[in-house]
């Protein structure tokens, strides 16, 4: 599997002191993924808003990923990133060419990460917010005991149910949760929808909605949309806060494995664009990533080099001691590791984006060609003025043009259809109008 770039490992310390002084198996799995969520609206990532305290609290005991890319711009292809150790076309869990919501299911032959440690003797289960895009019709589902996908969209009913659940169990357990806040319509309720100033009822909770019609983004409206953003992040610090709660509660968080990130940010007004699914620019795909380790093993360590969520796949069979499927392109996230994004916009062009220490290309791909712009991160972190070139620009085009050309598996299964009840799901979440 292409390799690509790596960078250079840097480690700080949050100040919590290490409680174990040796890594343990983890007895059960814990991977929560908060959709739609950009690292840089944490407290922890350096936000003056103090939106998530519960997950400040959990970095003392965890290993903090400073730099964390997520390898696609929306919920299908970066879940199917997550759960197989595969960038997305290689896993095919990726948008039709043309289409704004419809995707591939993933593709049969990848491996599946609950399927994997199914067969290792964990019992798996999911609770999934994301109602639209985490449907068994897209795959998700695969090598789950139990897959929970109905009204769970609340936060607070979310976390209710995980709660709930983990007072049943007694077997080792892989548990996957989707916590569907912040992702539009925002509607944090009171008084978490005035907790933040610059609330303007009149935008109403849809940002894409007015940008998609042709509005421009102006200072009110970004504002406005922040603050309700904002507050959709603490419901859903509160949500992760009750389940961590909960297993501490049951004698599962000691010895458990946890990992809390998310599968893609959201532009709030950069470039004048709103939502996601979009170029791979860094509000698009900077996301948090915490691992907690059992004892909380190396807790409170920060990560300053980059790393790619696809990690997380490779780091729980390590950690577990299992050995990796053959051809999965994920690497633990302490060893040296590419950093991709890619995707298939509305058009049908391919976008792809890759890194090299403080450097970062974007390519689009067109029918006719491929159009390429590269940013210095450290001189231009808002990528607003592309460069010409830069210290191993030249080397960063050719990666990315090998990583491109790797031959690919073929993906044969059929778009999932949209009847009634899924058209009704996409509506509720602003992807039909």
């Amino acid at each position: 599997m292409f390799a690509g770039f790596v960078g250079a490992c840097n480690h700080e310390q949050l100040g919590a002191p290490q409680r174990a002084t040796a890594q343990r198996v983890p007895r059960d799995v814990v991977l929560i993924v908060i959709d739609t969520l950009r690292a840089d609206h944490l407290s922890i990532y350096g936000y003056p808003r103090r939106t998530s305290p519960g997950i400040d609290r959990f970095a003392h005991d965890s290993i903090l990923y400073q730099s964390a890319i997520s390898p696609g711009t929306w919920t299908v292809a970066a879940h199917g990133s997550l759960f197989t150790g595969l960038w997305p076309s290689f896993h095919g869990a990726e948008r039709m060419a043309g289409d704004r919501i419809l995707a591939q299911p993933l593709n049969p032959d990848a491996p599946m990460l609950a399927e994997l440690l199914h067969r290792s003797g964990f019992h798996t289960a999911a609770f999934v917010g994301n109602y639209v895009f985490l449907s068994p019709s897209f795959g998700f589902n695969r090598g789950f005991d139990e897959y929970f996908n109905h009204e769970l969209y609340y936060p607070p009913t979310l976390s209710k149910a995980v709660s709930a659940w983990l007072g049943t169990q007694s077997d080792r357990f892989f548990l996957f949760v989707n916590i569907l806040d912040p992702h539009e319509p925002y509607e944090p309720p009171a008084p978490l929808d005035t907790m933040f100033p610059t609330k303007y009822p009149e935008f109403g909770s849809m940002m894409t909605t007015l940008v998609q019609g042709g509005a421009k983004v102006t200072p009110k409206m970004q504002t406005h949309f922040i603050s309700q953003y904002d507050g959709e992040i603490v419901l859903a610090d509160q949500a992760v806060t009750a389940i961590l709660e909960a297993l501490k509660q049951a004698g599962r968080y000691d010895d458990a494995l946890i990992v809390v990130t998310s599968d893609h940010g959201e532009f709030l007004g950069e470039f004048g664009m709103a939502g996601h699914g979009q170029l791979p620019f860094e509000p698009e795909v900077h996301v948090p990533l915490l691992v907690k380790y059992p004892g909380s093993y190396r807790g409170g360590e920060i990560v300053k080099r980059r790393v790619s969520t696809l990690g997380v796949f490779a780091t729980i069979h390590q950690a577990l001691g299992l050995p990796l499927p053959a051809r999965v392109a994920s690497r633990p996230l302490d060893e040296p590791q590419a950093v991709w994004i890619e995707d298939v916009d509305s058009n049908g062009n391919r976008i792809r984006a890759g890194y090299n220490g403080t450097n970062k290309i974007v390519s689009t791909t067109t029918a006719q060609t491929t159009f390429t712009w590269l940013y210095d991160l450290d001189l231009d972190p808002g990528e607003a003025n592309p460069i010409r070139n830069g210290t191993g620009a030249e080397a960063l085009r050719l990666a990315l043009q090998a990583f491109a050309e790797a031959s690919r598996p073929v993906n044969s299964s059929p778009p999932p259809a949209i009847d009634a009840e899924r058209e009704a799901q996409l509506r509720s979440l602003g992807y039909i109008q």
